[in-house]
């Protein structure tokens, strides 16, 4: 009963900050063309729905990264909590590269468009690229760093798919360090295929050290690149199997 509520409460709040949070994000962000102030709104946001979930949250590794620096982050997927919490804790403000067919929902997906969220089309390989293009010129043109869930669906806990290689072309063609993100115990707290919250569970968000891209070149490194920043988060996980 206790899960069911706090559920309840969560998704309450869920509607309430999405409405409200995205009216000022809709309504800012034609004139907020850094996304300074649509950043912070997210931020907001995303601390909103980690608080009204009543689940302790950690990160360890800020010593590793500079306030002062760009970055492309990348994490494993497992669960609808990832997005909140990754914005909830990290210092930077953030946009994704996200599947198409949400920005179709009718006022969420206009706020995503005012954050400036890059909609991508994994259907698509040509449009994927367009993608990449948009997301560079927003790193270029914007204050904001780069969040890709690089797996493309939710996974089950402690697990992880092959990674799609956008973000590291993103991050090559920038020149921007990866930033590998460990995300731990969203999966057991609200499962991929489940919307009931279970027993509390602390999430943690590991951040390991950036790997520089600069002198890479797409043809020869992205592979590695990929399967390196695949391999750091795997290994970590399987430490809490």
């Amino acid at each position: 009963m206790i899960n069911f509520l706090r559920t309840i409460w969560l998704y309450i709040n869920g509607v309430i900050s999405i409405i409200i949070i995205g009216t000022l994000v809709i309504l800012i962000g034609v004139f907020d063309k850094k996304k300074y102030i649509t950043g912070k709104l997210t931020r907001i946001w995303g601390k909103w729905i980690c608080f009204t979930s009543f689940i302790e949250l950690q990160i360890e590794g800020l010593g590793h990264i500079s306030p002062n620096q760009q970055y492309i982050f990348v994490s494993n997927h497992e669960s609808m909590l990832d997005i909140p919490v990754a914005l909830s804790l990290l210092p930077y403000n953030i946009i994704f590269l996200t599947k198409k067919e949400l920005f179709k929902i009718p006022f969420f997906g206009w706020a995503m468009n005012s954050a400036g969220m890059i909609r991508v089309n994994r259907q698509n390989r040509e449009k994927a690229k367009i993608s990449v293009e948009e997301a560079l010129k927003s790193l270029k043109e914007k204050n904001i760093n780069v969040l890709v869930y690089p797996e493309g669906t939710r996974t089950n806990p402690n697990q992880m798919l092959k990674f799609k290689k956008g973000s590291f072309i993103l991050a090559i063609e920038s020149g921007l360090p990866i930033v590998p993100l460990t995300t731990l115990n969203t999966g057991k707290n609200l499962p991929s295929k489940q919307i009931l919250l279970n027993d509390k569970i602390i999430i943690k968000l590991k951040i390991h050290p950036p790997i520089e891209t600069k002198g890479l070149s797409i043809e020869n490194d992205k592979n590695h690149l990929c399967n390196l920043t695949h391999d750091i988060i795997l290994n970590d996980l399987k430490k809490y199997v």
